[in-house]
C-alpha cells in the first residue's frame, strides 16, 4: 500500500508541475483555456491534499489500492495533457506565436480570421525573404528564413471534434501534414524542412541544406483539449471523493518500528552447516587467535554483504568456534539491526560483562570500561544499518579503547559498505554469492533436508539447476526456494516454480525478498526509483554514471533541491547512496568505473514496481503477467539461435492485444535485431505517443520506420540513437529539434551520417 500511495503522490506532483510557475496559465488565456487550466490544477491540488492525508491513516486493502491506482491512471493522463500544452506553449514562444487563438468554438472560419494577421505576416516575411534572396542577396541569413517558415507551419487546421480522455498527446490525426476545414491552403502554407549540419566525412559537422522529406506539422486543436480537460477532471472528482469519504473513517497511522519484524540473532546458528564459508572462517580465526590482531589494541573488522548473503551465519560460527572462546575472556553479542540507540546499546553490551570485584557506581561507559579493563573480548554488533552521526560511534569505542589487554577484536556485520568504512580499522571483508559447487550442496540440504538425495530424484535436477541460476549463490535464496520445492517433489511443481519465480512472492520474515525489501524501503522514495527503475536495462548490465543519471533525468526522477544544484549533481549524489547502500556495486572496466547491480537485486526491481514497469526477453515474454498500468517496457533480444528468436517475434505480436502501448512513457530496445524484428516492433509500437523515454540501440532501420509517429513525440525527455557499425546511409531524423522538452539526446553509439538539424539550437533544456 505504501509503494501504490507513494507512486499516486509523484505522479500528481509532476502533472502539477507545468503550472508551478504561472506561465502555462497564462498562454492557456490567451487560448481560452485559462479556466480549464484552473479547474484542472484545483482537482489535482485536491487530490494531492486527498493523498496527504492518506499518508497520515492506517489504510489497507485490494480496494483501496485499486482506488489508489485509478488517481494515478487519471494524473497520467493529466500530466500528458498539460505537458502537451507546455510543448506548444514553448512551441508559440519561439516563434512569435504568443497570442496567436487556435480553434474557435463556432468553427473553422472564426479560426482562419483569428490568425489571419499572423499566417499574413509569416507569408510576407517568407516571400519577402525569397524575394531579397534571388534578386540581391545570395548570401541572405538562412536563420531568418527558417524562422519565418517556421511560423508559417504552425498553422494547422485540425479535424472536427471528439471528445476523448485517453493518451493521445496530440488532436486527432495531427500527424498528418494538413488536416481540416482549409486543406489546399494549409497545402500551400507547409514549408520545407530546415537547414541541416552535415557530415562532410571528415568526422566534423557541417552545415548544408535538407534533402530529406519534410517534418509534418503538429497541429494544436483548443476544443478537443477543452472536453480532454473536463473529461479528467470528471474521473478524478468521484474517486477522490469515495477515498476521502473512506479516509474519514480510518484511523491515524502510528509510526511504525521497521526494527520489529527483524528477528533478533544471537550467538547460535539455526543452520547445521556452514557451506562455501569455510577459508574466510578459518582466516578470521587464525587472525584473531594467532595472527595479525594479536599485538593489536582494538581492532574493528567488518562483514559486508547484500541482506540473505550470510554474513550473520558466518560470524555466528565464528563466535561458536571453541578456540574462539578459549582465546577471549568475555565475548558479546549484540544485535543492533535498524535502529542506532548509542544508550540502549550501551545498556545491553554492560549486561553481558561480568562484574569486577571493586567495581565504582558510576554511568554505564564507566562500568563497561572498568569490567574490560584487563580482558580480552570478542564483541560482534550484527546487522548495523547506520550509526547516528559519526560523534556516537567514537562515543561507543571509547570504554572499548580503554582495555590493557592488546588482541581485542569489534566484528561488526552490515550490508553496507558506507557503515563498514566508518567503522572498520582493519580492511572489511565482503562477502559474495556462493561458488556453484558448494551453492548446490547447500541447495539440496533445504530440498531434502535429512532425506540422502537419490537417483529417484535425479528426473528434478535439470530444472533444479535453472532455479539455481536465478539464485545468485544466496544462501538465503536457497532456503527460500528449498522450502518451496520440497512441498512437491514432483516435475510440474518444480517447472511451475521456475517459471513464475514463485520465490519473489513470499512473504515470510526470513524468505530472500523479504530480506531484500528491507534495503529497499530503507530508502527514501526518489532513490526507490532511481534504483527500480534502472533494472529496464539488462541483468549484468555495466552502467556508466552518465548514462544512469541521464536515464533519471529523462524520468523526471530527480528534483532539484536548492537553486544552486544542477540535475547532474543531484543525479550523482543519489548513484553515491545506492553504492553506499550497497544496491550498486563499483569495479573497474578497461580503465573506466562502470556500475553493476546484483542479480538478486535486479529481480526484486522489476518485482517492486511490476505495476508500472516490465523487462520482457526471450525466456519470460510467454509467462509474464503484463498489467494493464504498465507505463514503461524494456525488450531485450538476448538470443542467436533462429528457432529461439522466431518464437520470441511470435510472442511479441500477440502483445499488441495485450500492452496498452498508447499510455507508455518508456521505450527502450537492447541486443541484435535484424530488418523482421524492426517490422514487429514498428506494427506494435504505432499508436505510441506518450513516450518521455526512448532508447533505441543497433537500429537496422531508420528510427521513422520503427516509430512512424516519431515526429509527434513531444513529450520525448531522453533520446538515445545508436545505428550497426555499418550504418553510415542512415539519417539523423528531422525532428528532434522539435522536441522542446528533450533533456538528453545520446548519440554514443550513432555509426550513421552526423546531419544534426540547424535549429537544434531551440531545444534550450
Amino acid at each position: 500500500m505504501l509503494v501504490a500511495l507513494s507512486a499516486a503522490q509523484w505522479v500528481v506532483g509532476k502533472a502539477l508541475a507545468p503550472i508551478a510557475d504561472g506561465l502555462l496559465e497564462a498562454w492557456g488565456a490567451t487560448k481560452n483555456l485559462g479556466l480549464n487550466i484552473e479547474a484542472l490544477r484545483m482537482e489535482l491540488l485536491l487530490v494531492k491534499a486527498t493523498l496527504e492525508l492518506a499518508g497520515c491513516k492506517q489504510i489497507q486493502g485490494q480496494a483501496m489500492e485499486e482506488l489508489l491506482g485509478k488517481l494515478r491512471h487519471s494524473a497520467h493522463c493529466a500530466e500528458d495533457l498539460l505537458d502537451e500544452l507546455d510543448y506548444f506553449r514553448i512551441h508559440d514562444e519561439l516563434h512569435g506565436m504568443y497570442d496567436a487563438a487556435d480553434q474557435h468554438a463556432k468553427g473553422c472560419v472564426h479560426d482562419f480570421c483569428l490568425n489571419a494577421r499572423h499566417t499574413a505576416k509569416a507569408v510576407s516575411q517568407l516571400v519577402g525573404l525569397s524575394t531579397r534572396s534571388s534578386a540581391s542577396s545570395p548570401a541572405c541569413d538562412p536563420g531568418e528564413v527558417q524562422a519565418a517558415r517556421q511560423r508559417v507551419s504552425c498553422c494547422v487546421w485540425p479535424h472536427g471534434r471528439q471528445r476523448s480522455c485517453g493518451n493521445s498527446s496530440l488532436a486527432p490525426n495531427a500527424n498528418q501534414e494538413v488536416s481540416g476545414c482549409i486543406p489546399r491552403l494549409g497545402k500551400l502554407l507547409l514549408c520545407s524542412s530546415s537547414p541541416h549540419v552535415c557530415d562532410d566525412h571528415s568526422g566534423q559537422p557541417t552545415l548544408r541544406g535538407a534533402s530529406q522529406k519534410e517534418t509534418p506539422v503538429l497541429g494544436f486543436h483548443r476544443v478537443y483539449v477543452s472536453e480532454r480537460m473536463k473529461c479528467i477532471v470528471e474521473q478524478l472528482q468521484p474517486v477522490r471523493t469515495e477515498v476521502t469519504k473512506i479516509l474519514q473513517s480510518c484511523d491515524r497511522m502510528t509510526v511504525p518500528d521497521i526494527s520489529v519484524s527483524r528477528p533478533i540473532t544471537t550467538g547460535q546458528s539455526t543452520e547445521q552447516k556452514l557451506y562455501g564459508r569455510d577459508h574466510i572462517m578459518h582466516t578470521i580465526i587464525h587472525d584473531m587467535t594467532k595472527g595479525k590482531y594479536c599485538s593489536k589494541d582494538l581492532t574493528v573488522l567488518p562483514v559486508v554483504g547484500p541482506g540473505g548473503i550470510g554474513k550473520t551465519t558466518l560470524v555466528q560460527y565464528i563466535y561458536r568456534n571453541q578456540q574462539v572462546q578459549d582465546h577471549f575472556q568475555v565475548l558479546i553479542w549484540v544485535c543492533v539491526s535498524l535502529s542506532f540507540n548509542l544508550s540502549k546499546l550501551l545498556d545491553e553490551i554492560k549486561t553481558y560483562i561480568p562484574r569486577v570485584e571493586g567495581e565504582k557506581v558510576g554511568r554505564v561507559e564507566e562500568l563497561i570500561e572498568q569490567r574490560l579493563k584487563s580482558k580480552r573480548f570478542l564483541l560482534v554488533l550484527d546487522d548495523v544499518w547506520e550509526f547516528s552521526n559519526g560523534d556516537d560511534w567514537k562515543r561507543l569505542l571509547l570504554p572499548f579503547k580503554a582495555s590493557q589487554e592488546k588482541g581485542s577484536v569489534i566484528l561488526l556485520t552490515t550490508r553496507f559498505p558506507a557503515i563498514a568504512n566508518m567503522g572498520k580499522t582493519a580492511d572489511y571483508i565482503e562477502l559474495e554469492g556462493l561458488k556453484s559447487e558448494e551453492f548446490r550442496k547447500l541447495f539440496l540440504s533445504f530440498v531434502f533436508v535429512d532425506e540422502p538425495f537419490t537417483s529417484d530424484h535425479s528426473f528434478l535436477l535439470e530444472t533444479g539447476d535453472k532455479i539455481m541460476e536465478n539464485l545468485k549463490g544466496s544462501p538465503l535464496a536457497a532456503k527460500t526456494v528449498g522450502a518451496l520445492l520440497r512441498k512437491n517433489l514432483n516435475l510440474r511443481h518444480w517447472r511451475r516454480v521456475l517459471e513464475s519465480k514463485e520465490w519473489e512472492r513470499q512473504t515470510g520474515v526470513n524468505d530472500i525478498m523479504s530480506a531484500l525489501k528491507l534495503s529497499y524501503y530503507y530508502l527514501p522514495f526518489h532513490q526507490r526509483q532511481c534504483f527500480s527503475y534502472s533494472a529496464l536495462f539488462p541483468e549484468d548490465y555495466k552502467y556508466s554514471g552518465t548514462e544512469l543519471i541521464n536515464f533519471w533525468i529523462g524520468l523526471d526522477i530527480l528534483q532539484p533541491c536548492g537553486q544552486n544544484q544542477t540535475l547532474e549533481d543531484i543525479g550523482l549524489s543519489n548513484l553515491n547512496d545506492l553504492v553506499t547502500y550497497g544496491f550498486f556495486k563499483e569495479e573497474k572496466t578497461n580503465g573506466r568505473l562502470r556500475y553493476v547491480m546484483h542479480d538478486l537485486l535486479h529481480d526484486l526491481a522489476l518485482h517492486m514496481g511490476s505495476h508500472e514497469y516490465i523487462s520482457l526477453h526471450r525466456s519470460n515474454v510467454g509467462s509474464v503477467q503484463i498489467k494493464p498500468s504498465i507505463r514503461h517496457l524494456s525488450i531485450i533480444i538476448d538470443d542467436d539461435d533462429t528457432l529461439s528468436q522466431e518464437n520470441f517475434k511470435g510472442q511479441l505480436r500477440k502483445l499488441k492485444t495485450i500492452l496498452k502501448v498508447k499510455q507508455l512513457h518508456s521505450l527502450m530496445l537492447f541486443g541484435e535485431m535484424d530488418e523482421s524484428f524492426a517490422s514487429i516492433l514498428s506494427d506494435l509500437f504505432r499508436e505510441a505517443n506518450g513516450l518521455r523515454v526512448l532508447c533505441l540501440v543497433n537500429m537496422p532501420t531508420s528510427v521513422e520506420f520503427m516509430l512512424h509517429n516519431f515526429s509527434a513525440l513531444v513529450h520525448l525527455r531522453y533520446l538515445c540513437l545508436g545505428t550497426k557499425k555499418y550504418g553510415r546511409e542512415m539519417q539523423l531524423p528531422l525532428a528532434i529539434s522539435r522536441f522542446y522538452h528533450l533533456r538528453v539526446l545520446d548519440l554514443g553509439s550513432w555509426y550513421g551520417c552526423c546531419d544534426l538539424p540547424r535549429d537544434l539550437s531551440k531545444l534550450a533544456k
